[in-house]
């Protein structure tokens, strides 16, 4: 049996050669209530987090030798435990590898039948962190003026999504055309390239009055402009920071942060595993809106098991993915 594991630490830009498949042996259903194959595993941003020596400490951190994990659709292979079956579907954070051994704690059941992959993007952590964001501390309103940068990522299309049936004015950002194509088709009149040169030119044309929220996934040049455009009274939320993710500093603050103090702009950061206690909420919120269509999501889907997540992780921080990305087993 193969598993990812972390081969080394990362000093700047990651590269497959901070991977490592190894070959151990198989559990087996002896070895725990559930045997479990990973079929369908969610690639995210927040791993490089992982890997940095120090900073971040809101998840256990990867060493070299750690076995990766993240958000997984397991398939039940063999059950001793009463409330699962072989052949149903469980959800969580799992080891990456192709065949593990659970207790069935902090499994969650998603429907049976067709591989639930609503339950790793919409239903699952990333729909979670974007509703915990926008919904719940960003709280937006019809008067809100919203700018939501790298809006065709997994955090962001929905996070935008939430804003606008708020009935905010929403603002959407994305570094690449097909993506910037994508969010018109979704109906977002004012699409801007946050990698562009004279975006924030752009951001205070499209919005002379400011902003009043912003929902930062980008941080840098696209958060410093950002900021250069809030109204006074407006509220930053701090979702994340990718394009910061590979650098040796990548808690970096852009040099104009202290402009939003003196304008009286809220600053909020948040990581979604500090409101665990939100999660059921959040599905009841979110479970009709997904099963009626009201929300569009779209998977970014990488062939190729445990090999292909290394290049797969790596490609997020060039921007090549469109929705959120998974990998499959």
């Amino acid at each position: 049996m193969q598993r990812l594991t972390l081969a080394s630490r990362p000093h700047g830009s990651l590269t497959t050669e901070h991977f490592a498949i190894e070959e151990v042996a198989s559990p087996t259903a002896a070895d725990a209530a559930l045997l479990l194959r990973p079929r369908f595993i969610s690639v995210d941003p927040y791993m490089r987090t992982r890997m940095q020596a120090q900073g971040y400490g809101y998840i256990r951190r990867w060493e070299p030798g750690s076995v990766l994990s993240g958000y997984t659709a397991a398939e039940v292979v063999a059950s001793r435990h009463p409330d699962w079956a072989a052949g149903d579907w469980a959800i969580g954070h799992l080891p990456m590898q192709e065949l593990l051994a659970h207790d069935g704690n902090g499994l969650r059941h998603a429907p049976s039948g067709e591989p639930p992959l609503a339950w790793l993007h919409p239903l699952g952590m990333t729909g979670f962190t974007a509703w915990l964001g926008m919904s719940l501390l960003g709280q937006p309103r019809p008067q809100d003026c919203v700018l939501v940068s790298a809006a065709a990522g997994a955090v962001g299309s929905i996070a935008a999504q939430l804003a606008r049936e708020a009935g905010a004015r929403v603002i959407v950002s994305a570094g690449r055309e097909d993506k910037r194509a994508w969010l018109r088709g979704l109906g977002f009149d004012t699409v801007l390239d946050h990698r562009a040169p004279d975006f924030g030119e752009h951001l205070q044309r499209v919005a002379p009055e400011g902003l009043t929220l912003d929902f930062e996934n980008v941080g840098g040049r696209a958060f410093a402009a950002a900021i250069d455009a809030m109204r006074s009274g407006g509220r930053v939320i701090v979702c994340g920071l990718i394009s910061q993710y590979q650098s040796p500093r990548p808690r970096q603050a852009p040099a104009n942060l202290a402009w939003l103090g003196e304008r009286g702009v809220a600053v909020i950061p948040f990581v979604a595993p500090d409101y665990g206690d939100r999660f059921e909420a959040f599905l009841r919120d979110m479970s009709p809106r997904v099963a009626s269509g009201r929300i569009h999501w779209r998977l970014d889907m990488v062939q190729g098991g445990l090999e292909a997540i290394p290049s797969a992780l790596i490609g997020l921080f060039e921007g090549d993915n469109l929705g959120k990305r998974v990998v499959a087993l």
